[in-house]
């Protein structure tokens, strides 16, 4: 009895672990699978998102409950707004991804070359797969083992980013925060 609760547990886990590999994938898969155009009128295909906006468009010209031209337009106007700051904040987000993406790649690459550049420890961070250039530089300068050099580019991305007093050690208190959670 015990055996076969041992295989499930351990069958669990392991569909656990590559539910975590491939998980993005098969959300990325059902989203397009919900947006995709289902059916084509004519050159024009239809789905999910075009009938949405159509809707909203063509609103104020039906709104049963009778309100009044003016509301009508000062709400599609609001959506809109929406609809484009939408637009422009997925615009970020896929910049801000191609950046993580070439940092983490960056750091697996040249994060020997770096590491020589920074500092005079040989224990580090730098060319550690999933690790962040400003993550491996955030653990050194909280070890205080950064030469001028590693603590110049640590002001430099600081003040590249709006958000954190110190970039590095921010980076680095979000690479550990993620390791507690695996």
């Amino acid at each position: 009895m015990h055996t076969a609760i041992n295989q499930v547990t351990t069958l669990m886990k392991m569909f656990k672990k590559i539910l975590k590999e491939i998980g993005t994938l098969l959300v990325a898969a059902v989203a397009v699978l919900l947006v995709w155009p289902w059916f084509w009128i004519g050159p024009i295909p239809v789905g999910i998102i075009l009938i949405g906006v159509l809707y909203t468009l063509l609103k104020p010209l039906y709104d049963y409950r009778g309100r009044p031209w003016k509301e009508r337009l000062r709400r599609l106007g609001k959506w809109s707004l929406g609809f484009l700051y939408q637009i422009w904040g997925i615009v970020k987000y896929i910049f801000l991804m191609i950046g993580y993406i070439i940092d983490l790649f960056g750091n697996v690459t040249i994060g020997e070359l770096i590491e020589d550049c920074v500092t005079a420890t040989e224990s580090t961070l730098f060319g550690v797969a999933g690790v962040t250039i400003s993550a491996a530089l955030g653990d050194l300068k909280k070890r205080g083992l950064l030469n001028k050099r590693g603590l110049w580019v640590c002001d430099i991305l600081s003040k590249l980013d709006p958000l954190h007093e110190d970039h590095c050690i921010a980076a680095y208190e979000m690479y550990v925060f993620k390791q507690s959670q695996k």
